[in-house]
């Protein structure tokens, strides 16, 4: 990407973007936020490149004196996309839309607001690249700690031939929250070199961490299909101390637990909490990782009955410090997970030790 030139982009995005005037290098306003104003449309063109630079000069300033190592550092100067009306991205096989940052710390991502960002049409993002985000405001509010695309839509949103790559959420879902979505569909997509890297900055000896999601989650939703993607090498992991040099790995709660903890942690790449009529089918799972908690590849909390299908996916070499490569927790249905027999699992491990394929307090059917 050439490092100038093109057009500035301040306060507001929405109107068409075409390639002609890419890159677009996104600063934000004074507050560092960019936003699709309620009843305005943003329809990104094939071959534009985004950059969600903010302003790197106040981001690489923003360094608390006397604490150079903190983790806190670098949280300036970066610039978030707030959606309230709406967006249609839609690339090609060769020319791609690339959302990224030329920041070297990265940019706080897209959130939407619920009811506040329904009216204008239903988000979809055909043949997208994403990458860079940092939401690593620790112990921070959720749209500034989980999903580098925070989806929060009681309606469907639809991703497709996209790119999820080197995003960090600090609470949950790596990449993408799809939070009180109703029918939405994720196909065709590569989540590669996500992570939730959980710091507790207050965290004492013996405490846990309720991070959830290398690569994203499922969120109060239902309906929704995740067909035919690869989640490739997204991990999730949780420390204690205030500065890089000092952290220290600690575990993800598994259930049951003495604190009777419900909002758990776990799952190397994808998070469902209370799923309803979901389906994950098709995708490979591969050499994802969770360090000191359960799920190698999958994690599911809260499930009433049949409320996830897992059919014809393969696990491969996928890592977790407890459970198994599916685990299933806090079942309150009849038959609450069917894992169908054309699954693959291949090569994952638990502890150094071959996974169970499933674990978890809920009931298991075939088919």
């Amino acid at each position: 990407m050439p490092t100038d030139g093109g057009t500035l982009i301040t306060g507001t995005l929405s109107g068409t973007l075409t390639a002609a005037g890419s890159p677009y290098r996104v600063i934000g306003n004074a507050q560092g936020v960019v936003t699709i104003p309620k009843g305005q449309v943003l329809k990104v063109q094939p071959g534009v490149v985004l950059d969600f630079k903010g302003r790197p000069e106040v981001t690489e300033a923003d360094v608390a004196s006397g604490a150079p190592d903190s983790v806190m550092n670098h949280q300036k100067g970066r610039v978030e996309l707030r959606v309230y009306g709406g967006i249609q991205v839609s690339g090609t096989a060769d020319k791609p839309v690339v959302l990224t940052s030329t920041n070297p710390y990265g940019w706080w991502g897209m959130n939407f607001y619920g009811d506040n960002s329904v009216g204008d049409g239903h988000p979809v993002f055909d043949h997208m690249i994403f990458e860079k985000v940092r939401k690593n405001d620790y112990n921070g509010d959720r749209d500034w700690t989980r999903g580098a695309l925070w989806a929060y839509y009681p309606g469907p949103v639809t991703i497709r031939n996209s790119l999820f790559r080197d995003n960090m959420s600090a609470a949950k879902c790596g990449a993408l929250d799809l939070m009180f979505t109703v029918g939405s569909r994720v196909e065709s997509t590569v989540f590669e070199g996500n992570r939730t890297s959980d710091i507790d900055r207050f965290a004492q000896a013996g405490t846990s961490s309720m991070a959830g999601g290398g690569a994203m989650c499922v969120t109060h939703g239902r309906d929704s299909v995740v067909r035919g993607n690869t989640f490739r090498n997204n991990g999730l992991e949780a420390f204690r101390g205030s500065v890089w040099s000092g952290l220290a790995v600690r575990p993800l709660l598994a259930w049951p637990n003495s604190q009777n903890i419900y909002d758990l942690g776990g799952g190397a790449a994808l998070h469902y909490f209370q799923p309803n009529n979901d389906l994950i089918e098709d995708n490979l799972f591969e050499d994802n990782f969770v360090t000191k908690g359960p799920a190698a590849a999958i994690y599911l909390e809260d499930v009433g009955t049949r409320a996830v299908t897992v059919r014809h996916n393969r696990f491969v070499g996928n890592q977790a410090g407890a459970g198994g490569v599916v685990v299933c927790n806090r079942g309150s249905g009849g038959v609450e997970l069917v894992v169908a027999s054309d699954n693959v699992f291949q090569g994952n491990e638990v502890n150094g030790a071959p996974a169970p394929n499933v674990t978890g307090d809920c009931t298991v059917a075939a088919q």
